[in-house]
């Protein structure tokens, strides 16, 4: 008698069950032809006879495929999947590849390794259509110009807390600036503001173009203008790192490290929703007066003191 055998394609051996039961059925085949033709030849006999036979046989097939494990489709490889870049990295690309503002960009896991590497796709989208525009293989030197930051080379939180640290280190109470917003935004909210700071806290705010005085509502506004001296600008921009925005650029004064241009997209996926803020016209207290001596009462005359000149790194 013949065996039969099942190709699955895999090493997994066929249940016991299935074995006897076809084995079975094949046998009582067998038998029936054999009594009926009294033959061990099974192509002498009737038609009815191989009717028989070929019923019996359907039936043992039938009952096989009852016994068999389902057949699984093979699986489909999962597609590569969108890396998260710091902000820093998200710069480098930008740069590094003539990424504008106004496109989108992706870089795809393409070694599955959950980080960036050589080999990885960067895929460009955008222009009229939105579609994507191009896609490129990073190489390794990509990688390395990428991880390196751009051509600020540092990371956001490092160059606010260094440039922080010098601000500080001046220790100046009494200066003005000119703030504006840069944002899609009407009317007064990008209107140029004139800053003026006492004692380490905004005396006044006044708007640049008419000399009109803003109401002080900083007990009643935590985001009020009032609230904005040195450190309420590098408030703004800790804020904008800590939410985990997607794009937080900054600019800094090399003598004083206060912010010059403050720029902040919370999401490349949501539009117009970017905030930005320029701050100009950064001048320390011209003078301050005091006493000679350093003792009122006598008879020393006050003289007008300059403030401590900072080198200009340039």
């Amino acid at each position: 008698m013949t065996g039969i055998t099942q190709n699955t394609g895999t090493k997994a051996a066929e249940p016991t069950a299935t074995l006897t039961a076809a084995t079975t059925a094949l046998g009582d085949a067998v038998k029936a032809i054999q009594s009926k033709t009294n033959s061990n030849a099974f192509g002498s006999g009737t038609n009815a006879d191989k009717e028989a036979l070929i019923k019996l046989v359907m039936n043992m097939i039938d009952l096989i495929s009852c016994k068999l494990p389902p057949t699984e489709p093979p699986t489909k490889p999962k597609p590569a999947q969108p890396l998260q870049l710091t902000p820093q990295q998200d710069k480098a690309v930008r740069e590094r590849f003539n990424i504008g503002s106004a496109m989108r960009y992706e870089v795809l896991d393409s070694k599955k390794d959950g980080k960036l590497s050589a080999g990885d796709t960067l895929v460009i989208s955008g222009g009229i259509t939105g579609g994507e525009i191009s896609r490129k293989k990073l190489t390794q030197q990509d990688v390395k110009a990428i991880n390196a930051g751009g051509s600020g080379g540092s990371d956001p939180q490092q160059q606010l807390d260094a440039n922080r640290k010098k601000w500080n280190s001046l220790d100046i109470q009494d200066y003005s600036f000119t703030l504006q917003r840069n944002c899609f935004c009407r009317g007064d909210a990008i209107r140029p503001i004139n800053i003026e700071v006492r004692d380490g806290s905004v005396a006044s705010a006044t708007y640049a173009d008419t000399g009109e005085l803003l109401p002080d509502d900083r007990k009643t506004n935590k985001q009020s203008i009032y609230n904005l001296n040195a450190d309420g600008v590098f408030n703004l921009v800790e804020q904008g790192i800590k939410s985990g925005a997607d794009k937080v650029d900054v600019s800094y004064d090399k003598q004083y490290g206060l912010p010059t241009s403050i720029y902040i997209d919370q999401s490349f996926q949501m539009a117009d929703e970017e905030m930005g803020y320029t701050i100009s016209n950064f001048q320390p207290e011209p003078t301050f007066t005091t006493l000679a001596c350093g003792e009122e009462g006598n008879d020393c005359l006050p003289v007008d003191v300059l403030p401590p000149q900072i080198p200009s790194t340039k």
